[in-house]
């Protein structure tokens, strides 16, 4: 094993220096009349910020690596430069930052062309950017950006023994469902170590979603993680190649709501009653709420899997009822589609039944940047006969 990994660390370093000696490369073009290490520092984290984000990763990797082998007194292995360093003792490098080459580039320098050299690199480089970005945010636009508390319970219960593989698959849904640090942590961790197959390949691709760096090992070179003859022979024959598929139906869901641990640790500061036709001020309102760090309950985020527009029917009405009852308070988003959705109206009645309080905000104020909600007075919304509002229309 130990022979793989430093393989692997082997092959990662050849590979830094080649990608980043040719990024080097690029910016010639485009350097100051008068620059030094920084300024090339500097111009590869401008324009070649997920690259510069992955070297700093895979640094973190290797010290997180060497310091668990020194913690159990073993000799560290690794001792990667840090990436600064790294960058300093590139042949390219050398050349550029050498005296007769800076004196050489100060003399054939010109504003002008190196203005063009800017734009020409620019309109090469920036939509290359732009690309990734793009690709990170619709990712991060099925998650939210806040650490519950919960978080730690989750973890917790997948890491024991006792859990089994079809839970801690669910368990990985559930936490798929948070951007945050503990939760990238985790999925690294998973990623580099977990023994079954089907889990592993879900953190590594988790994380490749947003650009992280991770590894995804082949089988024959994970360690199995026990030392017992006879639980070692279970987890390479049976656990490693078990493989669940989740049924995709809100029934599914409501069977886990009233039979997992999972699904009963949770709980929300704000339960979004809304019209999905306003998704575009939710996705605002969501992030400006996580900024606060609130934990929000919004059915096309936490439940997506489960909640198909097409298969509405009495599991979704009891899943959506669960879901308010782990809510703090609920935020009504008031538009026109809202007002006359039965959904929001049924959500109000029952979350009113529970006596918890309620607030409104404007779905215009959102998209005008203002968050300002309260509560609400007038419940225009009461029916006694609410549980009798038809919910089932497409």
């Amino acid at each position: 094993m130990s022979g793989y990994t430093k393989h692997m660390y082997e092959m990662d370093i050849h590979q830094i220096k080649v990608e980043f000696s040719k990024y080097i490369k690029t910016l010639l073009s485009i350097l100051p009349k008068d620059y030094d290490i920084n300024t090339i520092i500097s111009l590869l984290i401008e324009y070649y910020p997920y690259e510069w984000q992955i070297l700093n990763e895979k640094y973190e990797y290797y010290c997180k690596k060497d310091k668990k082998l020194k913690s159990v007194g073993q000799k560290i292995r690794y001792s990667m430069r840090e990436p600064i360093k790294i960058i300093q003792n590139l042949k390219i490098t050398t050349k550029i930052m050498s005296e007769s080459y800076r004196n050489s580039y100060k003399l054939q320098y010109d504003e002008y062309i190196q203005l063009k050299n800017i734009e020409i690199f620019q309109n090469k480089r920036l939509p290359k950017i732009k690309h990734i970005k793009d690709k990170i945010d619709k990712a991060k636009l099925k998650t939210q950006q806040v650490e519950p508390f919960y978080l730690d319970a989750l973890i917790g219960l997948y890491d024991k023994k006792k859990t089994s593989q079809k839970d801690r698959v669910y368990i990985m849904l559930e936490l798929k469902k948070y951007y945050c640090p503990k939760v990238i942590s985790f999925f690294k961790k998973k990623a580099n170590s977990e023994y079954n197959i089907q889990l592993r390949e879900m953190a590594f691709y988790h994380l490749q979603e947003f650009k992280h760096y991770v590894i995804l090992r082949k089988q024959k070179y994970m360690r199995i993680p026990s030392k017992n003859k006879r639980r070692r022979k279970y987890l390479k024959e049976v656990y490693a190649k078990q493989k669940y598929n989740i049924k995709k139906i809100p029934e599914e869901l409501e069977y886990r709501i009233k039979n997992s641990k999972e699904q009963k640790l949770k709980e929300y500061d704000f339960f979004i009653s809304h019209s999905s036709l306003d998704h575009k001020a939710i996705q605002i309102l969501i992030k400006e709420l996580n900024k606060n760090s609130k934990n929000i309950y919004c059915d096309w985020i936490n439940d997506t899997d489960y909640l198909k527009r097409n298969l509405v029917g009495d599991a979704t009405k009891a899943i959506i009822e669960k879901r308010l009852e782990q809510s703090k308070n609920l935020l009504f988003v008031r538009s026109e589609n809202s007002e006359q959705s039965n959904w929001v109206k049924y959500e109000l009645n029952y979350f009113n039944s529970l006596n918890k309080r309620i607030y409104v905000i404007d779905k215009a104020n959102i998209l005008n940047g203002n968050f300002s909600y309260y509560l609400i007075h007038e419940k225009w919304f009461l029916d006694e006969n609410y549980k009798n509002i038809c919910l089932f229309k497409i």
